[in-house]
């Protein structure tokens, strides 16, 4: 595989971890507005943040933790299906190393 598009794989890979950790962001947000509108105490939110550290980030930091571009393919195949990635973001060599044309 030439350097050039395992780069690429590398990269998207990047972009598609930095769009699924904002979603689980997101998610923390929507607490953290619960706890300024007074629906949740500091001990509840502190909790939840304590919840959200140990769960999504760090799953998704063990799953994109790799140089792997098999695995990395498998999560951007994944992501192009369930529409997280769209195809115009992906370079025809990228495309048909996922399998898609």
């Amino acid at each position: 595989m030439p350097k050039a598009l395992k780069r690429e794989i590398r990269d998207l890979g990047g972009v598609l971890h930095e769009r699924l950790l904002a979603a689980e962001l997101a998610k923390l947000d929507a607490e953290f507005a619960r706890w300024r509108a007074g629906e949740l105490d500091a001990i509840d939110l502190s909790t939840l943040i304590h919840r959200f550290h140990e769960g999504p980030p760090r799953k998704l930091w063990i799953q994109f933790n790799t140089n792997d571009v098999g695995d990395l393919g498998w999560y951007l195949s994944k992501a192009l299906a369930d529409g997280t990635m769209r195809v115009d973001e992906f370079s025809v060599e990228a495309l048909d190393f996922l399998g898609r044309k």
